[in-house]
């Protein structure tokens, strides 16, 4: 196996710009947030306005992976199930005049997700276009995931695009939960669960 050409450390405060320009760059030909923000000119900003709300938030856990020279070539990001409410409020005003599309998604989100354990969420997750295809995506899920399953936490997503079982998520053990969101015939979130594996072992016992 090559050696990796990246490493992975904690998102800080002074990161939080270019991780958000990058997440933004990421999802600028998303399906989902193409719903989100219909005008090509205005969602890269808005997209990455929405991104800080996220970096700063109280309890957010942020990941960078970076090469040479520092630069930021992915990222991931992670909300608590007990988030800070209060930041829904910055994301409407971020949001404009798509304010109403952001509500709905996270109306539909917190009452799709799970109830019975503490659960992180994967809200970003993001590798730069000239970055990919070296591992970066698998590494920054693996450096979160491995901290969580010492901890016993599951982890829970909003997937833009079908699963069918493979490609990362499923690597990792995503299996679909709950309903899918339907937003438009073409915009829809699947959403995935995964259970920490100390839990899953601990059940096999």
């Amino acid at each position: 196996m090559e050696k990796q050409d990246f490493t992975i450390r904690p998102l800080t405060a002074p990161d939080i710009e270019k991780a958000a320009a990058l997440l933004a760059n990421a999802y600028d030909k998303d399906i989902f947030f193409k719903w989100c923000v219909p005008q090509d000119e205005d969602r890269l900003k808005i997209v990455a306005d929405y991104y800080k709300i996220y970096l700063r938030s109280k309890g957010c856990v942020a990941h960078a992976a970076v090469g040479a020279n520092e630069e930021i070539l992915g990222a991931t990001v992670w909300l608590p199930h007990d988030a800070d409410a209060g930041m829904y409020e910055e994301i409407e005003k971020a949001a404009g005049i798509y304010a109403p599309n952001f509500a709905a998604v996270a109306d539909k989100s917190h009452a799709n997700e799970p109830t019975e354990h503490p659960f992180y969420q994967l809200v970003g997750f993001g590798v730069s276009e000239k970055a990919q295809g070296r591992g970066i995506g698998q590494g920054l899920l693996k450096y979160h995931l491995d901290l969580l399953d010492e901890r016993g936490i599951p982890t829970y997503l909003e997937a833009s695009t079908p699963f069918y079982g493979g490609g990362v998520y499923g690597k990792f053990g995503y299996a679909p939960f709950g309903k899918l969101m339907h937003f438009t015939d073409e915009a829809i979130l699947y959403p995935l669960y995964r259970e920490a594996k100390k839990e899953v072992e601990q059940a096999n016992d």
